[in-house]
């Protein structure tokens, strides 16, 4: 019977050593979101960005004339704001494609593959010369036929009519979208990571920190408790309050369960 009891007294005192730890996580974590306000530039919101950055910076021939000169906090006010990544991609493409013209298609792909002799010689994922003729029927479509000439257009149109160029032309676009959506998801990828690594480091080091303070006010409250077992404690509280803050409460309720299963059986005993 009693050392039921011990157990289950040990078994509420863990439960309620893994919810406490598991609010020293939850406050950190909100801390560290709290601070995008308080910090320059974002605060932690801005890791990883400049593995987008990259990209984008590969894109600004494009960016600069669909956007403008100041092109870049536009884009980079998606991330902070924690937009969707597909919206954020999506978006970015359809700059792109806006600030498309006769003069940026080589630097675009030279900056975006880094290639530019190879892509001169049309060697490339993407036909320079092809992307150029996308471009200019973009702009300048053909006219739909006349339906008075008896499905013969009636003027000649401001570029030639050519199906199977044509066919070439939206196929190199159909590349240049591939290829751009490819090093964006890329990027987007990196950048998750990294912010993710980053914003649990730094909750962890808050949560640390406020161990270390309920540490300090325990010791102060029973002197008898040594320093070292007190900063011990405290320490490894901080480094597990993180981890444990999403799955607290269901420790906690599986304990409970446990402790409710051994009273019963202890009293059919």
């Amino acid at each position: 019977m009693a050392d039921s009891t011990v157990a289950t007294q040990l078994i509420e005192h863990v439960g309620a050593v893994i919810l406490a730890t598991g609010a020293v996580g939850t406050a950190a974590s909100a801390l560290v979101d709290a601070s995008r306000g308080l910090l320059p530039n974002g605060g932690v919101s801005a890791c990883g960005y400049r593995h987008i950055r990259a990209v984008y910076e590969a894109l600004e021939p494009a960016l600069r004339v669909a956007l403008g000169p100041q092109w870049e906090p536009v884009l980079r006010g998606y991330w902070l704001n924690g937009t969707p990544r597909d919206q954020q991609i999506n978006t970015v493409i359809a700059m792109v494609r806006l600030g498309l013209n006769d003069d940026n298609p080589q630097a675009l792909l030279d900056r975006l593959l880094n290639a530019g002799a190879t892509l001169a010689r049309g060697e490339g994922a993407v036909d320079v010369s092809s992307l150029k003729d996308a471009v200019t029927l973009i702009r300048n479509p053909p006219p739909p036929p006349s339906p008075d000439a008896g499905g013969v257009e009636a003027a000649e149109p401001p570029v030639p009519f050519d199906p199977v160029k044509t066919q070439q032309a939206f196929d190199a676009l159909g590349r240049f979208d591939a290829l751009v959506r490819a090093r964006l998801e890329a990027a987007f990828e990196l950048a998750d990571h990294d912010y993710r690594a980053k914003a649990r480091l730094s909750a962890a080091g808050v949560s640390i920190l406020l161990a270390l303070v309920c540490g300090a006010a325990f010791a102060y409250a029973d002197a008898t408790v040594p320093d070292g077992v007190v900063w011990a404690g405290a320490t490894l509280l901080g480094l597990l309050a993180v981890p444990l803050a999403p799955i607290a409460k269901d420790l906690t309720s599986a304990l409970r369960a446990a402790s409710d299963a051994l009273k019963t059986v202890t009293n059919k005993g």
